[in-house]
């Protein structure tokens, strides 16, 4: 993580604003109006879904509702968009089959008391699909260093009715400190921490903070976190006894047809085999798991 780029996070994006959340037992509902509504259901069904289109679209939607938040249901759960500059929102609005190869790859390893892991969570696009996939005797653990994304997750879990998502607030590396986030292309999906060693961001191990959680296996594990991965995962993967490996993982790749160096290399050692790539993800499954 370096470049011009990259810039500190304003503590406005970082920490929450405003009114607090509500009672996970009363969310308010925000449906989008009739013309939001049209345009929505339009794009979705033509090229306006595509990424070079939705950042555009998506601010149009928002304007036309007065800037209001909108509860848009996707993959069988109810993700509350804020309209603010988050490229994970905008797929959500915008396309039925954001990431979905993604995620069906870990739906086959997530099943009625499962335990999946999300590390660079955002707002849920991969946790709340997962943890319905868990069912109520199943754990989600999501992971964000952005505690405004672990604040808004939550509201999207108690607005989809799940109970089993556990949100922590925490950047992952290979030893434990703290940090400032930093944010690419002004995008509150695109952050990274600088592990400053004095911030207010805390950077912790994941095997401590899965231990924490009381967590004893991972059936899917997914991992984006702009280039930290081979710090987050390799020590985890290098000390965790085979029965906690996860069975399937996903995690992002920095080119086309490559992985970080150190995560290629501890796949290899523990097992893991390439079972493909998607235009943003690599997607690996435990062999003999």
């Amino acid at each position: 993580m370096s470049g011009p780029e990259w810039k500190l996070l304003d503590e406005r994006r970082w920490s929450a604003q405003g009114e607090p959340l509500k009672p996970a037992g009363a969310p308010e509902n925000h449906p989008p109006n009739r013309l939001q509504t049209w345009i929505i259901d339009f794009a979705r069904t033509s090229m306006l879904r595509r990424g070079v289109f939705r950042a555009t679209l998506s601010r149009l939607i928002f304007l036309l509702g007065g800037g209001r938040p909108l509860d848009i249901e996707f993959r069988d759960a109810v993700f509350r968009l804020e309209g603010g500059r988050n490229l994970i929102e905008y797929g959500i609005l915008l396309n039925p089959a954001y990431n979905a190869e993604d995620i069906d790859f870990l739906l086959g390893a997530v099943s009625d008391g499962g335990v999946f892991v999300d590390i660079g969570c955002n707002i849920g696009l991969y946790s709340l699909p997962l943890a319905r996939a868990a069912g109520p005797t199943g754990r989600c653990i999501s992971i964000d260093a952005n505690p405004l994304m672990t604040e808004r997750l939550a509201r999207n879990a108690a607005l989809s009715g799940l109970s089993n998502i556990t949100a922590i607030a925490s950047a992952v590396s290979d030893r434990e400190g703290s940090g400032h986030l930093a944010v690419r292309k002004n995008d509150d999906a695109i952050v990274a921490v600088e592990e400053t060693g004095a911030g207010p961001i805390p950077v912790r191990l994941l095997a401590a903070l899965l231990s924490d959680a009381g967590i004893t296996r991972i059936d899917g594990l997914k991992i984006d976190i702009e280039g930290h991965e081979d710090k987050a995962l390799v020590p985890f993967l290098e000390t965790a006894d085979r029965s906690m490996l996860p069975r399937r993982i996903v995690i992002e790749h920095p080119e086309p047809q490559a992985d970080y160096p150190g995560c290629t290399a501890a796949f290899a050692r523990h097992g893991y085999e390439l079972a493909g790539r998607t235009r943003n993800n690599s997607l690996y499954r435990l062999v003999h798991d």
